[in-house]
C-alpha cells in the first residue's frame, strides 16, 4: 500500500493538526514530503514535532524512513506509462487526439481519487446535510457552473439552498443574509479569482462555514476554510480540466442523496407532482402517468377549442 493510500483510505485517524499535513502532502504528492521536516511543517502550518508524530503514526521510525518510502514510489512511478502522459501531449492534429484526451481525463480522475482524505469528504457531507444550516453555492468565472450544478441537485434534496450568481453586485448582496451555521460551498481554481476570495473571507468572518473545492496548488481560501477538497486539473489542453471537479461534485450529491433519503423522499415526490401538474417535462404529456390524469399542454387545449 502506498503512503498516499494510507493518507486517504480512512484506516489512520489523524488529529486536526495532522490533517493539515495530509492536505499539504496530497496537494503536491510526493514532492511535498521530500523536503526537510521544517519545510513540511512550515508549509502545513504546524510544528516540527507534529510532523514527526505524524510520520510515526503512519508506521515509520523516523522522517528518513518516510522519505525513503516516498522515493521508492517515485522510482516506481517513473516506469509507469501514466507518468508519461504530461510529457507526451500531442498536437490537436495528431490522430486519435480524442482518445488521448479522454485517457488524460481518466488519469486526472485517478489522481483525484487519491487527493482527498476520507474524513474531509465525510465532513463535507455532514455540512451539506445539516438541517439547521442554510446552504450557499459560489464559483468563479469558469467554475460558477459547478456551483450551479451542486445547487440544482441539492435544492431537490433539501430546502434553504441558494446559488450565488449574477453580477458582482448581486453576489455581494447575499452577504447581508449570511450568518453563523450557514455553509458556503465555494469553487476556486487557478488563477484564483479575487472577488471569490473576498466574498468567502467576508462570509467566514460573519460566521459561515466554508467548504472549498480547489486544485492541488490550493486557493488562498483554504486559509480559513473548514473543509478543503482538492483535485487534479491537468489535462492535454492549455485549459484546466473540470472533469474531476464535476466528479467530486456528483460524488457529494450521491452521498447526500443517501444521507437524506428519508427527509428528501417526500420533498422529491412533491416536486414531481408539481412538475406533472405544470407539464414541465415531456413524459407529463402522456394522458396517463402513474395512473393519474395529467394536465395537457396549453397548445393542445387551444387546438381542441378551435376544433369545436
Amino acid at each position: 500500500m502506498s503512503i498516499r493510500d494510507r493518507l486517504t483510505d480512512g484506516t489512520v485517524v489523524f488529529t486536526r493538526a495532522e490533517l493539515k499535513i495530509v492536505r499539504q502532502l496530497l496537494s503536491n504528492y510526493p514532492a511535498a514530503g521530500l523536503n526537510t521536516v521544517a519545510h513540511l511543517a512550515a508549509s502545513a502550518g504546524v510544528s516540527n514535532p507534529t510532523v514527526l508524530r505524524f510520520v510515526n503514526r503512519l508506521g515509520f521510525e523516523g522522517h528518513p524512513d518516510f522519505q525513503k518510502a516516498l522515493l521508492s514510489e517515485v522510482q516506481e512511478r517513473m516506469s509507469s506509462p501514466l507518468s508519461m502522459l504530461d510529457e507526451r501531449k500531442p498536437s490537436p492534429e495528431q490522430r486519435n487526439f480524442y482518445q488521448y484526451f479522454l485517457q488524460a481525463s481518466i488519469h486526472a480522475l485517478e489522481s483525484a481519487m487519491q487527493m482527498v482524505p476520507s474524513g474531509d469528504f465525510e465532513a463535507a457531507i455532514e455540512a451539506a446535510a445539516d438541517p439547521n444550516a442554510r446552504i450557499f453555492c459560489l464559483g468563479g468565472r469558469f467554475s460558477g457552473y459547478l456551483a450551479g450544478l451542486l445547487w440544482a441537485h441539492m435544492r431537490q434534496l433539501r430546502g434553504d439552498t441558494y446559488w450565488i450568481n449574477g453580477t458582482q453586485a448581486d453576489q455581494v448582496d447575499h452577504l447581508v443574509d449570511l450568518r453563523k451555521r450557514d455553509v458556503l460551498f465555494v469553487y476556486d481554481y487557478r488563477r484564483y479569482q479575487v472577488s471569490t476570495l473576498r466574498f468567502a473571507r467576508q462570509a467566514s468572518e460573519q460566521g459561515a462555514r466554508i467548504v472549498l473545492f480547489t486544485d492541488r496548488w490550493v486557493s488562498p481560501i483554504s486559509e480559513f476554510a473548514k473543509i478543503t477538497l482538492t483535485t487534479s486539473v491537468d489535462t492535454a489542453s492549455p485549459y484546466d480540466t473540470m472533469v474531476p471537479a464535476v466528479a467530486q461534485t456528483e460524488a457529494l450529491i450521491a452521498a447526500l442523496t443517501t444521507r437524506l433519503d428519508r427527509q428528501s423522499r417526500s420533498r422529491i415526490e412533491r416536486l414531481e407532482e408539481l412538475r406533472r401538474t405544470y407539464a414541465i417535462t415531456e413524459d407529463a404529456l402522456n394522458p396517463l402517468i402513474d395512473g393519474k390524469q395529467s394536465v395537457p399542454p396549453a397548445d393542445s387545449v387551444n387546438n381542441a377549442e378551435r376544433q369545436r
